[in-house]
């Protein structure tokens, strides 16, 4: 079996595993709006309680990120992303049979609660690559999770209320009427379920106390079978030989076997071989992770991990509050262009109707140096849908080839200096674009969307490299993911939660701008703080 095509398969499942929390996570943004709305909540609290509906899910995860990271110390990676996979399974079927705003708050702060995913993905990840090609490892792992984040809110727009926009198919007065947004949900179940299947029969641990480069998976076979697979161009049979590495030692793998740049990931089994502050190495050399019948490595004691002040330097906490910064604004301007979508495209003080997307009048006095913004573009979930299905053609195109590129040439510090110097001004003109003349006010909206996508794919890998660069010690970099997941879970949260409330308050004093310029002052912030960065790669 092919390692190198192995450790491949692994970051594909890694990926999946986050792809499939992130279906879940985004499918909502298309249809909060409209579910909150049918719950007859008063239309200027409707802003404030979709964004309320979207944070509760990370505010969960930020409540127990780190304590997910502790268990999966104690039990391994795979079984606790295996609790959490089931758990997302429960809590999405909970949102679509929910009839009333308590339970779906309910279901949206447990599904939080109990998804351990956000960094332990990243840690596993991190467990499986090395220093030298984890920029291409996070790449991945971060192009498949976009990917998921994405595909959310196109299967959520278009799938919600589907006795609405599919009667044909879906009949009035059924299921479907009784609970319009169960399809969504009743599909993102299903890929939790496949997921979990997966990740039992596939997935391998990490953990470097608790794996074994021999240890076997109950669907070892299977493993078999999709790393051929994945190696069925290789002319001849690869042959690999143990031997362990210290940690960051690029050399071995490159002597045993040669990869070019197209292989993305060293071999697992020359990571982490340190025992402890013992800093000798052994010679396995009868060791053949292709032969079942040779004798495995020794498996070495898990090592202590190291202090809660020694795992978090000053440059840690720095790298953690960048990543969280940038989340704040981001997801939060995910959540107000939802609903400024399905904002009705009519300003409320106008007697006329608007017609197309945004040739509207303005209701602002002659001389009012402040202009007015209090309309949406009025589209429904489909349309919104669509919308977000063209964000995902676009990060589909560049973050599998240009991103990794861009990263790998340049360095991770210097593009995300780049990416959060840009975002402030990325939010100044579009609470206006309803305002000009279709189709000019839809065309200008996505580019100004595309263009984040591709300042936020950039941001999270470099960050994402950033961090595991920064960590003192293997051993401490899975309580530093599950902190950095965790306050980045709280700054989404709160993000969301102040960017719901002031779009309510812009709505009703007409100027829809501020929760838009307020996300670019934090923007700023960030990007001040990235000045104190420092790459350790």
């Amino acid at each position: 079996m092919s390692s190198i095509s192995n450790i491949r398969l692994q970051i594909w499942v890694l990926g999946l595993i986050r792809a499939t929390e992130a279906i879940a996570w985004s499918s909502i943004f298309p249809y909060a709006y409209f579910m909150i709305q049918s719950f007859n909540v008063p239309e200027h609290d409707i802003a404030f309680y979709s964004a309320a509906l979207i944070a509760l899910f990370t505010l969960g995860e930020f409540l127990t990120g780190i304590v997910w990271a502790r268990v999966s110390d104690k039990i391994g990676r795979k079984p606790t992303m295996l609790m959490g996979t089931f758990c997302g399974f429960v809590t999405v079927l909970t949102l679509g049979f929910s009839r009333s705003v308590g339970v779906a708050m309910a279901s949206r702060a447990f599904g939080g609660l109990l998804n351990p995913n956000v960094g332990l993905v990243q840690t596993s990840t991190g467990e499986l690559a090395s220093k030298e090609q984890r920029p291409k490892a996070f790449s991945l792992v971060t192009f498949i999770r976009s990917v998921g984040d994405l595909i959310g809110p196109v299967l959520g727009g278009l799938l919600a209320d589907p006795a609405t926009l599919y009667p044909s198919v879906f009949p009035q007065n059924s299921l479907w009427t009784s609970y319009p947004y169960l399809l969504p949900n009743l599909v993102v179940g299903m890929l939790q379920a496949l997921t979990f299947i997966l990740t039992f029969f596939v997935l391998q641990e990490t953990h470097p106390g608790m794996s074994r480069p021999s240890q076997a998976t109950p669907g070892h076979s299977v493993v078999q079978a999709f790393t051929r697979f994945f190696s069925r161009r290789d002319k001849h049979p690869e042959t690999t030989t143990y031997t362990p590495l210290l940690h960051g030692d690029p050399t071995g793998l490159e002597a045993q076997q040669g990869p070019t740049e197209d292989d993305p990931l060293l071999d697992q089994q020359q990571q982490q071989q340190t025992l402890g502050n013992d800093a000798r190495t052994y010679s396995d050399s009868a060791f053949d992770p292709s032969n079942p019948h040779s004798p495995p490595p020794p498996n070495p004691a898990a090592p202590k991990p190291p202090s809660p002040f020694r795992a978090f330097p000053p440059q840690v906490i720095l790298q953690v509050l960048a990543l969280s910064l940038l989340p704040f604004h981001k997801i939060a301007s995910d959540s107000l262009t939802s609903t400024f979508l399905a904002l009705d495209a009519n300003d409320p003080n106008d007697n006329e109707p608007a017609s197309g997307a945004g040739a509207a009048t303005t209701t602002t006095p002659r001389g009012t140096p402040l202009p007015h913004s209090q309309r949406g573009f009025g589209f429904d979930t489909r349309m919104i849908g669509i919308i977000f299905l063209t964000e995902a053609i676009f990060r589909v195109l560049i973050q599998p080839t240009a991103i990794p590129w861009f990263v790998s040439k340049l360095g991770a510090l210097r593009p995300f200096h780049w990416v959060l110097e840009l975002y402030p001004a990325m939010y100044i003109f579009t609470p206006f674009l309803p305002q000009l003349p279709s189709p000019f006010g839809v065309v200008l909206l996505l580019l100004d969307l595309w263009t984040k996508v591709a300042l936020s794919s950039v941001g999270y890998i470099c960050s994402a490299v950033l961090i595991t660069n920064t960590s003192p010690s293997s051993e401490a970099l899975a309580r530093i993911n599950g902190a950095a997941a965790s306050f980045s879970c709280l700054a989404r949260s709160a993000g969301l939660l102040l960017s719901g409330g002031l779009f309510g308050a812009g709505l009703q004093l007409g100027y829809l701008q501020i929760p838009f310029w307020t996300l670019g002052a934090v923007a700023l912030v960030g990007a001040i703080e990235a000045g104190f960065l420092v790459d350790h790669s």
